[in-house]
């Protein structure tokens, strides 16, 4: 293919994946540094990617624009977007998304060259298709592969420090604890990547003869965060309320987080920081991220990978039978190797 003049990369929804898939833009304007390139994310993403220079332009899809209003109102603003995508007149487009949303989007603007997953529903809108994995691999190597499909070697994937985070990580003040300090993420967007809060209390107890322990959270998660303090009984205490770049500057200063399988987790390997992941029904190979500072822990069942959002088997095995105990000691034995340089 020509080089091309404006590359188009879309990558929306959830805050982690977003930052697994940026080293695609990396790739890219290593290979094409004349190159404009264009990304799409969604509002809550902006603060994660701006100022990498990793991209030229940013557009912003604000799902509250698209999914509130009268009927009408609602097909206006898809019309604009619609349009606004047309104008770029791309030459490239990656959907690293691959809804049928985001191949829609890919198909409408026109580029010769659009880069997605062969699958069903979506091989439509694409002209390089990118095959099914053979076995399973961390997904920010996975999403390397559309940059392959264009016969460019992108090389092994690398985290990227968010710019905002960075620059919160200089204001943070230091703590008043010479203890290691270890950060606890209850969050999980899905049931099924969900530890009982109880479990995490007592991983806390289990922890604070030697750690510092504190607990993230986020907006609507205070019922969760009482409940976890509360338990404790005086083991951990809670993170004041934080933006994602200010959770970023915490995180840098951390030794260790133990975190479920969402955000937070990406943003501390981001932020250099060593991650033990309790895993539910997320597969590890595809959300481990590679290197022995990254651990991950579950219960082992038959049923485990699932990939579900809830869970249909009672007693949800897979974290639910996983002990604290068994978590602190991991934890204890990573941060050990931690203090021995890795």
């Amino acid at each position: 293919m020509n080089d091309p003049r404006r590359i188009l990369v879309i990558r929306r929804r959830a805050i982690g994946d977003v930052l697994v898939s940026v080293d695609v833009l990396r790739a890219l304007r290593e290979h094409w540094p004349q190159a404009e390139i264009v990304f799409v994310v969604d509002r809550p993403a902006v603060d994660m990617v701006r100022g990498s220079g990793l991209f030229d332009t940013l557009l912003v899809y604000d799902r509250a624009t698209f999914n509130s209003g009268a009927p009408w109102q609602r097909l206006k603003a898809t019309w604009h977007w619609l349009r606004r995508l047309r104008a770029l007149r791309a030459d490239l487009v990656l959907d690293l998304l691959a809804t049928p949303q985001t191949a829609i989007w890919t198909r409408w603007t026109g580029a010769p060259v659009r880069v997605g997953p062969r699958m069903r529903k979506r091989s439509w809108a694409y002209t390089i298709l990118v095959e099914p994995e053979q076995q399973p691999q961390f997904a920010g190597q996975r999403f390397l592969d559309w940059v392959r499909a264009l016969g460019v070697e992108p090389g092994l994937w690398r985290s990227h420090a968010p710019l905002a985070a960075v620059e919160a990580a200089a204001r943070l003040q230091a703590r008043d604890d010479a203890r290691p300090l270890v950060i606890l993420n209850s969050s999980a967007t899905w049931p099924a990547k969900a530890w009982p809060l109880d479990c995490f209390a007592e991983l806390a107890r289990q922890l604070a003869d030697s750690f510092d322990v504190r607990l993230t959270w986020g907006p609507g998660e205070e019922a969760a965060r009482d409940r976890i303090v509360e338990a404790a009984q005086g083991s951990l205490a809670a993170l004041p309320p934080t933006t994602m770049p200010e959770l970023g500057a915490w995180l840098e200063r951390a030794v260790l987080l133990v975190t479920t399988d969402s955000g937070p987790k990406h943003l501390a390997v981001a932020m250099g920081t060593a991650t033990l992941t309790l895993f539910g029904s997320t597969n590890p190979a595809g959300w481990q991220v590679p290197g022995g500072r990254h651990g991950g822990i579950t219960q082992e069942v038959d049923c485990h990978p699932c990939n579900l959002t809830v869970c249909p088997v009672e007693g949800h095995p897979c974290l639910d039978q996983l002990s604290p105990s068994r978590v602190a000691t991991k934890v204890r034995a990573m941060i050990a190797r931690e203090d021995q340089g890795g």
